[in-house]
């Protein structure tokens, strides 16, 4: 039986042989009278960039799947891909996944949409997003993140700055306000706050290099660093490896 099996799973990658495709598609929606872009990406990379004097949100949309050809390309993403760019109240609603449709996901391989965002700097973010590398940078407005798994780089926020991650590393720098991280598990990075930072963490090692308010951490198991903060440091909990504390200029609360 389970050499049927093998023998008909080769035959089924025979006349299915590993094709692969892309198209871009660029979208643009007016920024007038908008206060926010609200994202909901699944896999693919996800790069979000504020610009001053940008009067419209500007989207490069890179689809890539493998299991077709050029020619079922039209298809393929008619029936798979939800790609828009909206508005709803005031906010602005960018929405890239990819659906599967029965059986014929059986023969889809791997899919992706990559997108790079332009927004006006003044606009505030909301991002659900399932898997793959996401960096946002230059925006002075509140940042909220949801993420599945993968990377995660954030620089260069002037407002607060949220993040729900599942796994994955963090990166954060240069952020003028608060910063609150729940983090399932993977090494975090934060660096050059101006606000408070709390952080809830599950695994994986934790650097907080100069913060400028308080420091509160509920941590599980890895080493943590942290240097340079201007208030108090609480930790909640420790799990298991090593602790380096210096110049806090508050109390350290254990």
């Amino acid at each position: 039986m389970k050499k049927t099996a093998l023998m008909l799973s080769l035959l089924l990658l025979a006349a299915f042989p590993a094709l692969g495709f892309e198209k871009v598609q660029n979208l643009t929606l007016t920024a007038d009278g908008l206060k926010k872009l609200e994202i909901t990406a699944g896999a693919g990379s996800l790069t979000v960039s504020g610009r001053d004097g940008l009067a419209a949100i500007e989207v490069k949309a890179r689809i890539a799947v493998s299991g077709v050809s050029e020619k079922e390309m039209e298809d393929w993403i008619k029936t798979h891909v939800e790609l828009e760019l909206r508005k709803a109240g005031d906010a602005g609603v960018l929405v890239g996944e990819i659906h599967s449709r029965g059986l014929s996901s059986l023969f889809e391989g791997d899919a992706r949409i990559d997108l790079t965002v332009f927004v006006p700097k003044s606009l505030g973010l909301r991002i659900d997003d399932g898997s793959g590398e996401m960096v946002v940078e230059d925006i002075k407005a509140d940042v909220r993140i949801k993420d599945g798994s993968g990377a995660i780089r954030v620089g260069k926020v002037t407002g607060n700055l949220w993040i729900d991650d599942g796994s994955g590393e963090i990166a954060v720098d240069g952020i003028e306000g608060n910063v609150d991280i729940i983090d399932g598990s993977g090494g975090l990075e934060v660096r050059n706050v101006t606000g408070d930072v709390s952080i809830d963490d599950g695994s994986g090692g934790i650097t907080l290099l100069k913060v400028g308010g308080t420091v509160t951490i509920d941590d599980g198991s890895g080493h943590l660093e942290i240097d340079d903060v201007g208030k108090d440091v609480h930790l909640r909990h420790k799990g298991s490896g090593s602790v380096d504390i210096t110049n806090v200029r508050g109390k350290v609360i254990r």
